[in-house]
């Protein structure tokens, strides 16, 4: 891979990270943070050619400010163990795939699957925060956020998936939420993102045994005992709802199971799986995630919640459908598909059951609760995590017309599009659209359906197809998406909206699972070295957050 010839100046003073730069508006793209190590001499040479106006940053002549939105809001960024994205990718950033005694997760061993990414990379290439975290602390700090999502791998804390802890992993974990803490952030802390340890599946068959409910509540607990003095707030699960569908529907998220060769939405065929039920599996498992939920919430509230005075919560993928016409059948597919991707995990903690949409066409292959069941999972909730990266159009269709096989996909009653008379719903190709007014109709439909519960924008933003380091860091798409979708978010807190936070996916460059490393989404682009450089995006948010006068400025201004 090619080398950036310019390089950021990095100065190290104790626990101060310094960004030396001449203004922010000049802050170039093509400076990069270098990994270092304790025997460096904590600089490097800084060199310049060309510069960014002030105009350059705001395309769209950015109309806000970190001062317009709520003085308690946060601001914040991503990184992650592993993270889940749209269409079935993923994101991680930590490496070090067996450092203190880690073992493999399910997308560990799914990614060494022949063909699993397109350009053959796994999860291990990737950002490698597990050893360079206090510089990505330093760089959150830096653009002025308030905040950090990071996720805790379980399959290092918990090698054999139970039974004895890992104590190099708590000990790891405690520096870096201590490192966190020592910047004035607020931590946001994941306890899963769709990677539990391989050795469930190979031992029961992990989510699809509620074995898996009792040893997420024990590997929670033994997060909670750990950290939570420290955490301000907790997410249990990270888009449960959309893997449940994509990996015991499709062949795009591990496990893989499914029903063969189903043909579903947009004439995808979601995959010749070896093992699966596509009718009923992904109920299964989802019953059994919210029931692992429920139980690890309640062994929160009930031992530590008291006197950590934190919040938990967890955090839903949520694509927006938008009736692709006004005709009454569109208006009600749009309203399953929000059933089945939103009410399947909130009206059983919300109303007690599943919707009744889901109850009616699904019938028997749904499971249900008991009583007791029911009464755990009431309000076991103290705020709503909200995913949110685009939209599609929804209409009627009934698949079942033309096949036999069950599908939690075909249950919808609902095909989806990008297109409406030709016209694409947004920017961008692939079905993998920007749509700045679905962060709104997300939020909205909160405000609606579930009483204004209070929200956190866990993850929004958007990953680009990489073609070279020389041509990624002007990313004035992102720049846009960024604009455009605050903007939208801003309106509906203006309007009422109970939106506490969000946070942008994501700080780093990662491996984004079926297009490994193709395609990234970071603020900060990372090359094979590890350097980080920030892109277009990460000027933008710090020039946007420069009002935040709580923030203390290591961005330094000459």
């Amino acid at each position: 891979m090619a080398r950036h010839s310019v390089r950021l100046l990095v100065l190290l003073h104790s626990a101060a990270f310094i960004i030396s730069i001449l203004q922010v508006a000049t802050l170039l793209p093509s400076e990069a943070v270098r990994p270092h190590h304790a025997s460096s001499s904590g600089s490097s040479l800084l060199r310049r050619r060309g510069s960014l106006s002030s105009d350059s940053l705001s395309p769209n002549g950015n109309g806000f400010t970190r001062a317009d939105f709520p003085e308690d809001f946060l601001f914040g960024a991503i990184t992650s163990s592993m993270k889940p994205l749209t269409n079935s990718s993923s994101s991680q950033h930590e490496g070090a795939p067996y450092a203190d005694n880690k073992t493999d997760n399910i997308w560990d061993f799914y990614a060494r699957n022949d063909g699993a990414s397109i350009d053959g990379s796994q999860p291990s290439e990737c950002g490698n925060n597990y050893e360079l975290y206090t510089e990505d602390h330093r760089l959150v700090k830096a653009l002025g956020m308030d905040s950090y999502r990071l996720s805790l791998a379980w399959s290092r804390i918990y090698p054999n998936g139970s039974g004895e802890v890992n104590q190099a992993a708590i000990d790891h974990y405690n520096k870096v939420i201590d490192d966190v803490l020592s910047l004035g952030l607020i931590p946001m802390v994941t306890l899963w993102t769709q990677d539990h340890p391989q050795v469930l599946e190979d031992l029961y068959g992990g989510a699809l045994n509620d074995q898996f409910i009792t040893d997420f509540v024990q590997y929670a607990d033994t997060c909670f005992e750990a950290f939570g003095d420290r955490v301000k707030y907790w997410v249990t699960f990270d888009e449960p709802n959309d893997w449940a569908g994509l990996a015991y529907s499709t062949i795009q998220n591990p496990p893989g199971r499914c029903t063969p060769n189903v043909i579903g939405q947009m004439a995808m065929n979601y995959g010749a799986c070896s093992d699966g039920d596509s009718g009923t599996e992904p109920y299964i498992v989802g019953h059994n995630l919210l029931l692992a939920h429920a139980g690890a919430v309640d062994v929160y509230r009930s031992k530590y919640q008291a006197t950590q005075n934190g919040s938990i919560g967890y955090a839903l993928w949520f694509r927006w459908i938008e009736p692709l016409t006004n005709t009454s059948a569109d208006i009600a597919a749009a309203k399953r598909a929000n059933d089945f991707l939103m009410g399947w995990f909130l009206d059983p903690i919300f109303y007690g059951k599943y919707p009744d949409s889901m109850q009616e066409l699904v019938g028997s292959r749904l499971p249900s609760f008991t009583a007791e069941q029911i009464a755990q999972l009431n309000g076991s909730l103290d705020f709503i995590g909200l995913n949110i990266q685009t939209a599609l159009y929804g209409f009627e269709t009934d698949f079942y017309v033309t096949q036999n096989k069950t599908c939690y996909y075909l249950d919808w009653r609902t095909d989806v599009t990008g297109y409406r008379d030709g016209i694409a719903i947004g920017e961008g190709t692939n079905n993998d659209f920007a749509v700045p007014w679905c962060i709104r109709s997300a939020v909205d439909y909160i405000k609606e359906y579930y009483n204004n519960f209070p929200m956190f924008i866990t993850q929004t933003g958007i990953a680009y197809t990489f073609n070279s380091s020389e041509d990624t860091l002007n990313d004035e798409a992102r720049v846009k998406y960024f604009e455009t979708y605050y903007t939208e978010l801003l309106a509906a807190i203006r309007d009422g909206a109970n939106v506490k936070g969000v946070y942008a996916w994501s700080l780093l460059d990662g491996f984004e699972y079926n297009l490994g490393l193709g395609i990234r989404a970071g603020i900060f682009y990372v090359d094979d070295e590890y350097n980080r450089y920030p892109r277009k995006s990460a000027l933008w948010f710090k020039e946007m957050l420069s009002s935040n006068t709580t923030v203390v400025d290591t961005l330094q201004l000459n």
